[in-house]
């Protein structure tokens, strides 16, 4: 086996607010959404991050009227990895690439989202980063074994332009398969996405991005406390599925979010404590009660004392079982602490 490299997840993160010239309404998210995404892969992913928004990139500022990030400014971050690969024997980077972009897009081509660089002149010129092959081209190559893309911009069809692919060698430098990769878009193909007050202070974000943040930070996870690709899917699909005293549901009251996610490996991505209940049932002390989850995971498992056990455990549906034992039963919002298996 081949030496397994111990550097940190890598991240870049791409968020463009200021379109002097585009001809299209300036945003007010994508800034703050990339910085707090940012923020989430360094002290929860504990990613090393490039971050480049509108303001400027690392410890290089800049100003509207520059008109950047420009493609430029974006691929250099994708290349960097390539240079940081030269001369290591196996070419290979670390366990997993994180992509997050926000910012104005569109969709050439029904899987492929494309964001729009700060530089683009009307709809005359519309330079732009194609986020999905470059993903594509990595997974190929595998710098890393795991990439996950998310973006959060529109999807509609208006432009045909696919300048943003990158132009690098198709053969792969490692011969032993493709990276997993998760890929979520905030909308499907012809959608827009949208941004709204989402902050205590009003603070304008992304909606695809602030309930992505909510199902990372344990909204999404999984009876177990692990979040992870599937939880994040049915968290956008079910934004009621809540763990954990700190975690706060969406209100319903925002704009409708319909995601697209055309790859979905299950990746792992946080675990978030759980609260405990006591589990009473009639069985014999020291008799082993087991947890199991709808996907068919064992996920908690205790032995009885006194007639009951306590368990950590997330929102949902599960079975106990036991020798000669089984029981369905739900842990919902508000339940009690303790759980009667009648």
């Amino acid at each position: 086996m081949p030496p397994t490299p111990t550097d940190p997840d890598r991240a870049l993160v791409v968020g463009i607010a200021s379109y002097p010239k585009l001809g299209l309404k300036p945003l007010l998210g994508p800034v703050w959404d990339a910085k707090r995404m940012a923020d989430w892969l360094v002290t929860s992913a504990k990613a090393h991050v490039t971050l480049i928004t509108s303001d400027g990139t690392g410890n290089n500022s800049w100003t509207v009227s520059d008109m950047r990030p420009t493609p430029d400014d974006v691929t250099q971050g994708f290349i960097s990895y390539l240079a940081e690969s030269q001369g290591k024997p196996i070419q290979r980077l670390g366990r997993r690439l994180y992509v997050y972009m926000a910012g104005h897009g569109f969709m050439p081509e029904p899987r492929n989202l494309a964001l729009i660089t700060a530089n683009a002149l009307g709809d005359s010129w519309i330079p732009n980063i194609q986020a999905t092959s470059w993903i594509d081209w990595f997974a190929d190559q595998l710098y890393f074994d795991e990439y996950v893309l998310f973006m959060d911009c529109c999807a509609t069809r208006t432009f045909l332009y696919d300048g943003g692919k990158p132009l690098l060698k198709k053969t792969a430098a490692r011969q032993d398969g493709r990276g997993k990769v998760v890929m979520g878009f905030a909308a499907g193909p012809t959608l827009e996405s949208f941004e709204g007050p989402i902050g205590p202070k009003g603070e304008i974000g992304g909606l695809f991005t602030n309930r992505l943040l909510r199902g990372l930070g344990g909204a999404a996870a999984h009876g177990d406390g692990v979040v992870r690709t599937s939880g994040l899917i049915s968290y956008f699909k079910n934004p009621h599925g809540v763990v954990g005293s700190s975690v706060v549901a969406d209100s319903g009251n925002e704009h409708p979010v319909d995601p697209m996610f055309p790859e979905r490996a299950e990746l792992e991505f946080a675990s978030v404590p759980l609260p405990k209940y006591v589990f009473k049932a009639a069985l014999a002390d020291g008799v082993v009660l087991d947890i199991w989850d709808t996907d068919g995971r064992r996920i908690a498992s205790g032995a009885i004392a006194n007639g009951a056990v306590t368990l950590p455990l997330g929102l949902g549906i599960y079975r106990a079982q036991a020798p000669g034992f089984s029981r369905l039963f739900e842990i919902a919002s508000g339940i009690a602490a303790e759980v009667i298996l009648a």
